[in-house]
């Protein structure tokens, strides 16, 4: 009879250990992130906007300087009389007129591509580290919830959006330094 006991209680401690052992093998380790709190998070991005933002004021300070001039020279041929109108200030007026509207299409599809362009690589560079990080930390599924029905729900104990943005910018931060 004691010898029995003895024989449950072993076999059980080492099917324990044994279980416990395989676990992840058993069953899949699975998370989510908040795809957009990992995306505002990710220094990448943030360094990427900041240029977006210079660049972006750098071309509104050109574009600031044409319209300037455009009233300036609009405020000129409306004081005077209508008599009195040079046409060489209107011409120059057209032309000005004419230049600033070009350049601001110009540079808003500049601004446009731009913007996709950065997204692009932040995308890009976003998922190869969150794939890393999965392989890295035995993931099997990482799920993204960003709002559109794709995740319903999820325990908050499976949101690993802390880890992953944690990771993500030591990643870079480490990258960056190569």
């Amino acid at each position: 009879m004691k010898r029995s006991i003895v024989f449950f209680v072993l076999t059980t401690v080492i099917l324990a250990i044994t279980i416990s052992f395989y676990w992840d093998k058993i069953l899949p380790k699975t998370g989510y992130i908040l795809i957009q709190e990992v995306y505002n998070n990710f220094e990448y991005k943030v360094e990427l906007e900041k240029k977006f933002i210079d660049i972006k004021g750098k071309r509104q300070k050109i574009l600031d300087s044409l319209e300037t001039r455009v009233n300036i020279l609009g405020n000129k041929i409306r004081l005077q009389v209508v008599e009195d109108r040079n046409n060489n200030d209107i011409a120059e007026f057209t032309t000005i007129r004419e230049e600033f509207l070009n350049k601001k299409r110009k540079i808003e599809e500049e601004n446009n591509a731009l913007s996709k362009q950065f997204d692009a690589k932040i995308l890009s560079q976003l998922n190869q580290y969150i794939k890393e990080f999965g392989k890295e930390f035995n993931y099997t599924y990482i799920f993204g919830n960003d709002g559109n029905g794709s995740l319903l729900y999820a325990d908050d104990r499976r949101n690993i959006s802390k880890e992953v943005s944690d990771y993500l910018n030591t990643k870079f931060k480490t990258e960056k330094l190569k």
